[in-house]
């Protein structure tokens, strides 16, 4: 089967761009989005396929990493996410959450509840994890692949499932 020469053009640049040395596409990427977004620190690196929906409500700071096809929905909530956090590949964070408290109305027609994410220092997120609204991650925390984190995570925890619960903490290695 023949491939066009778009589809064969995107396939090399794609590979292009997971080869080490081709790094500085994703600082490219990184300076791309940076214009777009509120704020943005230094040496963010942005991986092929992330999607950020409304980017004037995002916040990155210094020494980020977003993985390959993350999606970023900062509807009418911000995203702020701090230093040194580390996001794997196919994360999803979203800042809506569909109505649905009424009985005697379709859910369809109950509107929206938004709510923040907040991503502290020093975070490590899992492969295709999901951040919902209303969420703060605390500093140092890892959140494992997978995972669904519907409510605040201490700082300094790792945590996984879904949804997601504490499986220990990272301080003197308690459990």
């Amino acid at each position: 089967m023949s491939r066009s020469p778009a589809y064969r053009l995107h396939r090399i640049l794609y590979n292009l761009s997971n080869l080490p040395r081709f790094d500085a596409v994703k600082r490219w990427r990184g300076r791309h989005y940076s214009a777009l977004m509120r704020s943005a620190g230094q040496a963010l690196n942005v991986d092929a396929g992330v999607k950020i929906f409304n980017p004037g409500n995002v916040a990155v700071g210094d020494n980020c990493f977003i993985g390959a096809g993350t999606r970023l929905y900062a509807w009418n909530e911000r995203i702020t996410i701090g230093n040194d956090v580390m996001i794997a590949a196919d994360v999803l964070m979203i800042t809506r959450n569909h109505g649905h408290d009424r009985l005697d109305i379709p859910m369809t027609r109950q509107g929206y509840s938004n709510a923040p994410i907040v991503i502290e220092d020093d975070v490590w997120i899992g492969f295709r994890a999901v951040i919902l609204a209303g969420v703060t991650i605390g500093s140092g925390s890892i959140v494992g692949s997978c995972a669904v984190v519907t409510k605040d995570v201490p700082a300094y925890s790792v945590v996984g499932g879904v949804p997601a619960r504490v499986i220990r903490s990272r301080v003197n290695g308690d459990r």
